[in-house]
């Protein structure tokens, strides 16, 4: 029988393997589009239809292969999803069954088909191909930018196909018009790979461990989507009420997860795109954290309404200074007024501002009077809820709809001084005496997981205070795990969504950052609640500032400020922030030597854009992985680095071991000897009684290629040894040539 060049061809073989990963990555695209059981179909077709292309077969043997087994496994699959039950006769009865209930499955297969042999006939030689794979990058690129999906993985894929296509048919090409050179090539395989692999190293060596650089441009369309929300204050973007009031993270707008306030809690989790529509200014001398409201009860999904918690509240006017039911006596406050102007149209359950609001004065010019009877202050969580359905708003409503909620107020704010080495000392017996403990921010759910506890043990075994145990908590939510937006949760297997983040999961978003804090914290007897605002946003900068002088120097937030973070209590030092979440720094100040100090317990950059901190690739990988990655890389880079100089480092170990550098004579005596340990290991035999001039008579005549080589080696060996004086550094330069021509002529013998 006779076979064409491409049934065994290796490079047809890897044209084959290339347009599988390229195609694999459609599926991975479609796969929440499709019913499974037509990703099923498409899979498998694909891997017959390229399993079967790459046997020995006539192209008529081939194609009846294909199209019998392609057929018998819809059977099977369609079968397995009770799509096609049989019955009766396979003919005529099953057939025709089988035609009807195909459809419209075998149509997505059938299609995956014809393009796969559509590409393998029609993509050859080097410019269709870097032109096939151009059109896939743009496509694959596009779709990232412009859906909610992230296909970055996909395009690294066809990346790395593409390559191999591409040096694949470099080296075919090679093989065709050079068949001699190819021939030389093939005899050294394991240097070929070799050196392939240790590139290969390198470039991912260096990948993982190249610092992350933000973007000096930004690209056509972020710029557009981002016109009208940057740090210039300017007036937002049209956007739906979700975005702004739906979450944290997420949020629906448009059938797209978005970033923004959270009104929902008890369902924690998934992933979200950033919004960046403005919500509000706050003018304030004090960089803070615009804190919203405090969630208390725990479900092991996510946090319980506050309308479950049993909460009690006071009304308030904005003359009265409203009362705390936790007073602090160990730490001082400092008094600051924050000036709010919200800059969309959305109503939120609360009113901002940093911790904790003494007073608020509503400063809408026409309707002032109507929002003293909607506000309720909540004194044990120190919120001033919102509430639109007071008597007074809605008459309000009628004649001005969108003034349901005030546009701009002005809170003055008690920002408290952590006395932080007071704090940090003070015992366990010291902050909670016996009794005083409120037990409500100690709620753990009976079945929550008894290994998060232990966790938190060791993690904070160190510590001798329960500050440092929360410092040390804190450090290791930031130092181990990834911020991102978009975490994978097919590792998720815990029902609990603390449990699934740190031993599954382990990447998220603040939500998965703050919930799982408060949690250990708990577990170690420490009340902890759970908080939920704004972070502090960003101020103009001075070029903006300067164009813009009538703005002012007010922070502007935008959805992706949303936030969550951990309020801890320390007995009469009171609730005191903490930010386990990765590129976030609590902006909390603490009193030393009779001065107020800003604090950041873990100084990290400013994430003022955290789409940048969490879009790349490597970004998105686990730092296990990236550990694991790393020490691969360096090893097989270390072990090439050593076999590739093994010569070089055996003369510094022998250096070393004589105490002396070495002279040329004593260079190309263990040279030779170590050649001959070498040889015996290719095949070449030695006696224990032979001496070495009888070692390489016997070589040489076995190998009459390598006799003039043994010769010459032998005599310089023999002038080393009983010649020193005369040896010189330019015959010991010969001897290395003769071990290197040596070696080169024996790689393939046994």
């Amino acid at each position: 029988m006779k076979f064409t060049e491409r049934s065994y061809s290796w490079y047809h073989i890897l044209s084959v393997i290339c347009i599988w990963i390229i195609a694999f990555q459609w599926i991975d695209f479609t796969v929440p589009l499709w019913f499974q059981a037509t990703t099923t179909l498409v899979t498998v077709t694909l891997l017959i239809v390229g399993a079967v292309e790459l046997l020995p077969l006539r192209a008529g043997w081939r194609w009846t292969m294909k199209l019998f087994v392609v057929v018998a496994s819809w059977r099977v699959i369609l079968v397995g999803y009770g799509v096609y039950t049989p019955s009766g006769q396979l003919y005529p009865d099953q057939l025709r069954d089988m035609s009807l209930s195909f459809q419209p499955y075998i149509w997505f297969s059938l299609a995956a088909w014809f393009l796969f042999e559509l590409v393998l006939m029609a993509v050859k030689g080097k410019a269709r191909i870097m032109l096939f794979l151009a059109g896939h990058l743009i496509v694959f690129a596009a779709l990232d930018s412009f859906t909610p999906y992230y296909l970055w993985m996909n395009v690294a894929w066809i990346v790395f196909a593409g390559l191999s296509w591409l040096a694949g048919y470099h080296f075919r090409e090679y093989q065709l018009k050079f068949p001699q050179g190819w021939g030389v090539l093939k005899s050294h395989p394991l240097q070929i790979s070799g050196n392939i692999i240790v590139v290969f190293a390198c470039v991912l060596l260096i990948g993982i461990n190249m610092p992350a650089v933000s973007p000096l441009l930004t690209d056509p369309y972020t710029a557009w989507v981002n016109r009208n929300s940057g740090s210039g204050g300017g007036e937002g973007a049209v956007e739906t009420a979700a975005s702004s009031i739906s979450t944290l993270a997420p949020a629906l707008e448009q059938d797209a997860v978005v970033s923004g306030y959270s009104r929902d809690d008890q369902e924690l989790g998934g992933g979200f795109e950033f919004s960046y529509g403005p919500v509000m200014s706050v003018d304030s001398s004090v960089r803070s954290y615009w804190r919203g409201e405090t969630r208390r009860l725990y479900t092991g999904t996510g946090w319980l309404d506050y309308l479950s918690e049993g909460r009690s509240n006071k009304g308030v006017n904005a003359s009265e200074e409203f009362p705390l039911n936790d007073p602090a006596p160990k730490t001082e406050t400092m008094q600051v007024v924050q000036t709010i102007t919200m800059q969309n149209e959305q109503i939120y359950p609360i009113l901002f501002g940093g911790y904790a609001i003494a007073k608020v004065e509503y400063l809408d010019e026409e309707y002032p009077e109507f929002y003293n009877s909607s506000a309720a202050w909540y004194p044990e969580e120190a919120e001033l809820r919102w509430d639109t359905s007071s008597g007074a708003v809605q008459a309000l409503s009628s004649v001005e709809p969108t003034r349901l909620y005030p546009r701009r107020y002005a809170v003055t704010a008690n920002i408290p001084l952590i006395p932080l080495e007071e704090v940090r000392e003070a015992a366990y017996q010291e902050l909670y005496p016996e009794g005083s403990r409120d037990d409500q921010y100690l709620q753990v759910p009976s079945d929550f997981p008894e290994r998060v506890r232990q966790l938190a043990e060791q993690i904070t075994s160190e510590g001798d205070t329960p500050y440092k145990k929360m410092e040390l908590l804190q450090a290791y939510l930031r130092q181990n795990f990834e911020y991102t937006n978009k975490p994978d949760l097919s590792r998720k297997q815990s029902d609990d969504f603390v449990d699934s983040f740190l031993f599954e999961i382990q990447q998220g978003y603040c939500d998965y950052f703050s919930t799982s804090m408060v949690m250990m914290a708990r577990t170690l007897g420490i009340p902890a609640r759970w908080v939920k605002g704004y972070a502090p946003g960003s101020q103009p900068s001075p070029e903006t500032l300067d164009r813009f002088p009538e703005r002012g120097m007010a922070y502007q937030v935008n959805n992706a400020d949303a936030h969550s973070w951990v309020e801890l209590h320390f007995g009469d030092y009171g609730w005191i922030p903490f930010e386990p979440t990765p590129g976030f720094n609590a902006p909390v100040l603490y009193k030393q030597d009779d001065s107020v100090v800003a604090f950041a317990d873990i100084e990290q950059p400013d994430m003022s854009d955290r789409e940048a901190a969490s879009g790349g690739f490597i970004d998105r990988v686990s730092p296990q992985a990236l550990r694991i990655i790393s020490i691969i890389s360096a090893a097989v880079i270390l072990v090439w680095a050593v076999y590739r100089f093994r010569s070089n480092l055996y003369f510094v170990f022998m250096r070393m071991r004589m105490g002396h550098k070495l002279s040329a004579a004593e260079k190309t005596v263990l040279e030779t000897m170590r050649v001959v340990r070498a040889l015996r290991w290719r095949g070449f035999t030695r006696s224990e009684e032979e001496t070495l001039r009888e070692t390489f008579a016997h070589w040489g005549a076995a190998n009459p290629d390598l006799s003039s080589i043994l010769d010459d080696l032998l005599q310089e060996f023999e002038l080393a040894s009983y010649s020193r004086d005369a040896y010189g550094e330019e015959r010991w330069r010969h001897v290395r040539d003769l071990s290197k021509e040596l070696f080169r002529n024996t790689g393939k013998r046994r």
